[in-house]
């Protein structure tokens, strides 16, 4: 598997990544905070949630002996 700056999100995990994108950068800031995100803090969010998702992803793939 690729490092995080070079790294391709797996078909099986898209849908994932997609609802757990909406809900961090949209819904949660926006409806549950009542934060309105500025352009530098949408790209760190969005920086820090692939990051985490590639965490989350790279170890589930590791605990069931996928590699990819």
């Amino acid at each position: 598997m690729m490092n995080w700056l070079f790294w391709a999100i797996p078909r099986k995990y898209i849908r994932s990544y997609i609802v757990t994108f909406w809900l961090v950068m949209f819904f949660l800031p926006g409806y549950v905070l009542g934060l309105h995100l500025t352009k530098l803090g949408f790209i760190i969010n969005w920086l820090w949630l692939d990051f985490v998702f590639y965490g989350w992803v790279r170890a589930k793939q590791t605990i069931e002996g996928e590699e990819e």
